[in-house]
């Protein structure tokens, strides 16, 4: 759920959803656990012009002392343009180093970019505008970050980068013009009810409602990669051997209030 900003438009289609549960149509489909631990939908259909397929049910995990939820998709072709807007010098980047096995940067997008929208819960409505959840928001943004960057540190060199929420743009990469609507990508994987908020509007979360902060992050690694990258993240923090402030320096001024 987002505070009021420019960058979270009302979704350009509201797709037919089944209320506050968030499971999306096809969640019906086969679960399997593979090595890395996460459930993994089987048998769910291929993004269409309007559609992004589910891949990843709703999981929880720890970073450190904070909590996550993630699941992970296939984004329609219409998000997909949206992405590579936002992300385009980087895209276009990840496929020259992918090699000729694609005929087409289009055909490298659609097979390789995963869409990750990851959820922190809260111990304040963060629709309120006070100092304590402004502080609470500026925490929960640099849990984030951390989590971002040390599985990126894992990913073996493939694209890994999310949306900022103080900007839309590129969190890490090289910034473009096009901001990414957080509100559209949200409601159009996950099904959730939004509410307008001024001239935007705020993503509900069907358990943890407005006490809960998303950032959608992107990358072309493969899933068995993306998700064996998070598992190493995890271990290494829970070792010692990685601490989570440490990635906090990687965005410049992270702690401000347009982190919120």
């Amino acid at each position: 759920r987002k505070k009021s900003r420019p960058v979270l438009r009302p979704p350009r289609r509201r797709e037919p959803g089944i209320g506050d549960s968030g499971r999306p149509p096809h969640a019906r489909a086969m679960l399997c656990e593979d090595g890395a631990g996460l459930l993994v939908l089987t048998g769910a259909p291929e993004p269409t012009g309007a559609q992004s397929a589910t891949l990843v049910a709703p999981q929880r995990m720890r970073f450190g002392g904070a909590e996550f939820e993630l699941t992970v998709h296939r984004p329609s072709r219409l998000l997909l343009a949206d992405i590579e807007l936002v992300f385009r010098p980087d895209l276009a980047h990840a496929h020259k180093a992918s090699g000729a096995g694609y005929p087409s940067r289009d055909a490298f997008l659609r097979e390789r970019v995963l869409l990750i929208p990851l959820w922190q819960p809260a111990t304040q409505d963060l629709s309120v505008i006070s100092p304590e959840v402004s502080a609470e928001r500026r925490q929960l943004c640099m849990n984030f970050v951390a989590w971002i960057a040390a599985v990126r540190a894992q990913l073996g060199g493939h694209w890994l980068d999310a949306s900022d929420p103080r900007s839309g743009q590129a969190m890490f990469g090289t910034p473009t013009t096009a901001t990414y609507n957080e509100l559209d990508g949200l409601t159009q994987c996950l099904k959730y009810h939004f509410e307008p908020f001024g001239c935007c509007g705020i993503v509900i979360h069907p358990q943890w409602r407005y006490n809960a902060y998303p950032v959608t992050v992107f990358t072309t690694a493969p899933l068995l990669v993306l998700q064996a990258a998070i598992e190493a993240a995890a271990a290494s923090v829970a070792a010692g051997a990685l601490a989570p402030a440490a990635h906090v320096g990687a965005i410049a001024d992270v702690g401000g209030d347009e982190c919120a």
